[in-house]
């Protein structure tokens, strides 16, 4: 008989030149209230004191597991592999930057445990800058992302783009998270790969939501997450890229409304809808550039 403990959450947390914030972000998980976690680091080749601050931690905490990758890999990929290890029953995913309530791990999995009617738990959080100071939460009052798959939720997450509100302060049972992956990057536009992900979220599984603001998360321009594709700097060049891309994320997005768990009217609708929907969040991505651009000039 196999007497091998399995704690009950998987924690994974991919690393790449993470030493700025590294340390806290550590410090945060190690003194979780919920203790019975395995911290699963995937260090994706970093070239910073990464490592060495996460065998300092791991010295000290057996719940620490460190993979050093094999390769880079882009972004969310290392998921992907990190959920390879993952021996818990539920699984939560973090970034080398995240600072989470003492209480962040107890919440979550208190409120998904032996739950029947939802598959997937998120937390209210906080966005914050460099220096913590608070930017704003990420709802003021009630979650629309909140209760049973319909498609109003997933119209208004792609035109709001609330890809971190919904996939980073989550939980969900492992074999849940594996049967979502992988991610899918589909061109040099490589936050769509969230799009995915939260589509096949909202279009397959219950969500419950928690109004405390249990975790934080950085806001800034520049961070180093490995990224093999460029984007094209010439005009011409970028806008065939960026037609090629909307073109193959439609495509992919039909997809998955159309193996999911809605109904067959509504994904009718939702197909017939999403060319429109794209065009209309375009439209506004560029009225706010625009609006930035003037603000920019305004208050120089």
């Amino acid at each position: 008989m196999n007497t091998t403990y399995r704690p009950l959450l998987s924690v994974l947390l991919p690393v790449h030149e993470g030493e700025d914030f590294l340390e806290e972000t550590l410090e945060s998980v190690i003194n979780q209230t919920f203790s019975d976690f395995e911290l699963i680091i995937l260090d994706n080749l970093s070239t910073d004191n990464s490592a060495k601050i996460i065998k300092k931690f791991q010295h000290k905490d057996s719940r620490i597991k460190y993979i050093l990758d094999s390769k880079r890999r882009n972004g969310n990929d290392c998921f992907s592999e990190l959920v390879k290890y993952a021996e818990a029953e539920y699984c939560i995913t973090i970034n080398d930057d995240n600072i989470l309530d003492p209480n962040f791990f107890f919440i979550l999995f208190n409120n998904i445990k032996n739950q029947d009617q939802y598959h997937w738990a998120i937390t209210n959080g906080t966005y914050i800058n460099k220096e913590k100071k608070k930017i704003k939460s990420f709802f003021d009052n009630r979650c629309y992302l909140e209760g049973k798959i319909n498609i109003y939720k997933i119209i208004l997450f792609y035109f709001r783009g609330d890809v971190i509100p919904l996939i980073l302060p989550s939980i969900c049972k492992t074999e849940i998270f594996r049967s979502l992956l992988p991610y899918i990057n589909l061109s040099k536009f490589e936050n769509d790969s969230d799009t995915l992900m939260g589509f096949k979220v909202l279009s397959n599984l219950n969500i419950k939501y928690m109004q405390q603001e249990l975790i934080f998360i950085r806001v800034y321009e520049n961070h180093q997450r490995y990224h093999s594709f460029k984007i094209p700097t010439q005009y011409l060049s970028f806008i065939y890229e960026k037609i090629f891309h909307e073109i193959n994320l439609l495509m992919h997005l039909w997809y998955v409304v159309i193996i999911s768990r809605l109904f067959i009217l509504k994904k009718i609708f939702l197909i017939c809808f999403l060319p429109i929907l794209m065009v209309a969040k375009a439209i506004k991505i560029f009225l706010y550039k625009i609006a930035s651009l003037i603000k920019s000039i305004v208050f120089k």
